[in-house]
């Protein structure tokens, strides 16, 4: 643990042996820490990994299209399915890799924006408020929270910009 005062929101984290402001989590794909500094390049980073996989796949069928001599409304699935593995098995591989990545990256985007609009909370928070309320006698609600001021402003808070003049960011160091 820090040998120093912690800032409301943080965290140590003893993977990185430092301490996060605004601790979201530890990500095993980034290798860093997620937090105050970056936690808004984590949420472009799902985005666009969630883009290129939906990319792939797309180009995967339109690949399929052109290239393989069957199509699935007049053959049907089974016969569509050994056509494809005999016309090109590398791209069914890369498919299936693209797949893989594109149900995790984008059940975490959804989830982190989730919980960052509709919660303003950050993986951390969540996951302690639940094991909280399982020990207590009362239930606890994820929605009323400190830092949860309604959809609009908690999203101009965490990417840190406004809607046209209607909602302005609160600026906070979560750092001090």
């Amino acid at each position: 643990s820090c040998l120093i005062r912690k800032p409301l929101r943080s965290l140590h984290c003893h993977v990185c042996n430092s301490c996060v402001a605004r601790y979201d989590q530890h990500c095993l794909w980034t290798g860093r820490c997620i937090g105050f500094g970056n936690h808004h390049y984590y949420i472009f980073f799902l985005f666009f990994l969630s883009m290129v996989c939906g990319w792939i796949i797309y180009g995967s069928f339109i690949y399929w299209s052109n290239h393989c001599a069957t199509t699935f409304k007049e053959d049907g699935l089974w016969t569509y399915l050994n056509q494809i593995v005999a016309c090109s098995p590398w791209v069914l591989y890369i498919l299936m890799l693209a797949t893989f990545h594109f149900s995790w990256s984008t059940f975490l985007l959804l989830n982190q924006l989730f919980q960052i609009a509709f919660l303003g909370l950050t993986s951390h928070e969540r996951i302690s408020l639940l094991k909280q309320s399982k020990h207590m006698k009362q239930t606890l609600s994820l929605r009323k929270t400190p830092y949860n001021l309604g959809f609009m402003q908690n999203l101009a808070d965490f990417f840190q910009c406004g809607c046209f003049g209607l909602v302005k960011p609160c600026v906070v160091d979560w750092t001090s």
